[in-house]
């Protein structure tokens, strides 16, 4: 293997193939040239594979050992990205979990997306929900990226499963964040034309990359927060609706844009907004459809052509892009 495969460290090289000759069945070794040659850093690929192998997993041995052809998949997944390397090193479980159904075959659909968080959540409830929402997002992206370097998706497909991801996990957050507010202030309500008292609505607005479904790996997430009905909350404690969904924005992007040991789920950007770094975290669909046909640049109106619904109320995005469209 070191005369046929030109490793940039010899010497590493050759001492990550003894250990890995005391480690793995003769099957795996003897598929290990051809695979090496296939990715493009042999290095890189060894070294995380002995990395990988030093917890002497039975299990992972045996599926390695019944399904071949994943050996390749974890060494370029090794060769290609030192994030996903550590998860998948730090998880090694998660290669079941890709070699187990059609994790690899299909898109995922947000429906889909939220039926797998379902039944990860099952098996999280006590983390917290920054971190259960960081988890799910570095094992979804373990999978894309794989199909990704496999060659299985291409680039708008890539793009598109981050973005969907993005999605629901936008979405799964706005629920926490709710949760934890209707507790304390109770539901925003409002009256409509006939005086008849309603529920306060709130959206999330995709702008930029996540709008135009273009996410990549290290993108950061455009948003802006629209809300539809003046009132209060029905208590405990009662706060204007207003500033009912100005603290919901802001616990939305504490559990998005937070520190956890997986790090952030997302980067958050606000700086599109109607005002920028000035302006409220959320504002009312009026005050929105006001500033944008009164005051806003013409950058800000060509921005808008990516904007689209990503999480909570679908309709009160419609009526704003229905409103500014003109």
């Amino acid at each position: 293997m070191l005369s046929t495969i030109a490793f940039r460290e010899p010497a590493q090289a050759r001492a990550n193939l003894a250990r890995l000759e005391a480690r793995l069945p003769q099957t795996l070794l003897a598929l290990l040239p051809a695979a090496l040659t296939q990715v493009p850093d042999s290095d890189a690929a060894l070294n995380n594979l002995e990395r990988f192998t030093r917890a002497g997993d039975a299990e992972v041995f045996q599926l390695l050992v019944r399904q071949p052809a994943l050996l390749y998949h974890v060494l370029a997944l090794f060769s290609h990205s030192r994030f996903l390397s550590e998860t998948l090193i730090q998880q090694p479980e998660l290669l079941t979990w890709l070699a187990r159904g059609r994790q690899l075959d299909h898109i995922k659909s947000k429906e889909d997306l939220r039926e797998e968080y379902a039944r990860f959540a099952a098996t999280q409830s006590e983390t917290d929900p920054s971190l259960m929402l960081a988890r799910f997002k570095r094992r979804e992206c373990l999978r894309i990226a794989l199909k990704d370097v496999l060659g299985i998706a291409e680039l708008v497909e890539t793009t598109l499963e981050l973005s969907l991801l993005a999605d629901v996990l936008l979405e799964k957050a706005l629920e926490v964040a709710a949760a934890e507010l209707r507790l304390r202030y109770g539901d925003p309500e409002a009256r409509d034309p006939n005086g008849r008292l309603v529920p306060g609505r709130f959206a999330v607005v995709g702008l930029g990359k996540l709008g135009g479904n273009e996410l990549n790996y290290s993108s950061d997430i455009d948003l802006l927060f629209l809300y539809a009905g003046a009132g209060e909350t029905r208590g405990p404690t009662r706060i204007s609706n207003h500033e009912y969904f100005v603290r919901l924005a802001q616990r939305l992007i504490q559990l998005i844009a937070g520190v956890t040991p997986e790090g952030p789920v997302f980067r958050v950007d606000l700086r599109l907004r109607p005002q920028g770094g000035e302006g409220d975290l959320a504002i009312s669909l009026l005050a929105a459809l006001d500033y944008y046909q009164r005051r806003a640049r013409e950058w800000e109106l060509q921005m808008l052509l990516k904007a689209r619904a990503t999480a909570g109320d679908a309709a009160l995005v419609r009526e704003f892009l229905h409103g500014v469209e003109p």
